[in-house]
């Protein structure tokens, strides 16, 4: 009885882990195709809205609903501090994770408390069990955590690495004669990644009024990107001295492709080294084996 319930709780948490995450990490794409569908078919019947729910796959239907459901009732009974709320959302938002910051910690508690209960079973004796709760805790608070924080770096780096070709992009629509904001939405229309979803981000808010200023510079806090901090600098000093903004971003793009151009140099100057352990952990016993290991029965026998 007791090893059926762990693992009922394992597979929730299990559910609760990754269909949570696929809703987080939704394509903007699928997401804006999904919103224009229910827009297009706002006008239909009960009973036509009823066989597209039965379409629908077992996932959508049963087990999503179930993990989101689970989540909002662990968010109903634990309380989370302003501040802690308010960290966790900018974190939340460096990595694209759209999620509550309530939900996504509670998310967390479940799975935490999954494994916490998932490594009880892996004690001898009664008297381990609570050590290894504590074990199946810190592992998954760690896992957690660490999930997190590489979601962010991968996302930082995709910026980087879209960089230079977004500012290129930007360079020949201000030489076509387009405006900021216009060369902005071109943009935004024909590319995605995750520097374009902030530049759209920018474009929203400054369609609701905020100053182009406010706009860069939340973005610039949003991605924590040396080169983005530095290009948005650029933007805003050159909108306020009356520079020409394609001078500005030549020069941006010729900066950042040097930056990067060094990184992949100082990268490629680790390579040795990194590859020096496995060569003398792995490839050159296995090449003594190969070499030495037919005089070994010759030597033996020749001391015998």
């Amino acid at each position: 009885m007791e090893y059926g319930l762990v693992k009922v709780i394992g597979v929730i948490s299990f559910l609760v882990f990754f269909f949570s995450m696929m809703k987080g990490k939704e394509s903007r794409q699928k997401r804006f195709h999904r919103r224009m569908m229910e827009i297009k078919d706002g006008n239909r019947t009960n009973h036509q809205h009823g066989k597209d729910e039965m379409e629908k796959s077992f996932k959508e239907r049963f087990l999503l609903p179930l993990a989101l459901g689970i989540i909002k009732a662990v968010s109903l009974v634990t309380p989370i501090k302003e501040s802690t709320h308010q960290e966790l959302e900018k974190k939340l938002a460096k990595a694209d994770i759209r999620m509550n910051p309530r939900d996504y910690r509670s998310m967390n508690i479940v799975i935490i408390l999954g494994l916490g209960i998932l490594f009880m079973q892996f004690a001898s004796d009664g008297g381990q069990r609570f050590f290894y709760f504590l074990i199946g805790l810190f592992v998954g608070y760690i896992y957690r955590r660490w999930g997190l924080e590489k979601a962010i770096t991968k996302r930082k780096d995709s910026i980087k690495g879209q960089l230079p070709e977004t500012i290129d992009l930007l360079g020949v629509c201000v030489v076509a004669g387009l405006s900021f904001d216009q060369a902005l939405a071109y943009i935004i229309e024909r590319a995605e990644g995750p520097l374009i979803y902030e530049f759209s981000v920018v474009r929203r808010e400054i369609m609701l009024g905020k100053r182009r200023k406010e706009a860069l510079l939340a973005m610039s806090e949003r991605c924590e990107v040396d080169e983005v901090r530095n290009l948005i600098n650029a933007i805003i000093q050159a909108d306020a001295l009356g520079i020409s903004l394609q001078n500005v971003l030549d020069t941006q793009s010729k900066t950042i492709r040097e930056v990067y151009k060094q990184e992949m140099e100082e990268r490629a100057g680790k390579i040795p080294i990194k590859i020096l352990l496995p060569m003398v952990a792995f490839i050159f016993p296995v090449i003594f084996i190969i070499l030495l290991g037919p005089a070994v029965p010759l030597m033996k026998a020749a001391f015998q």
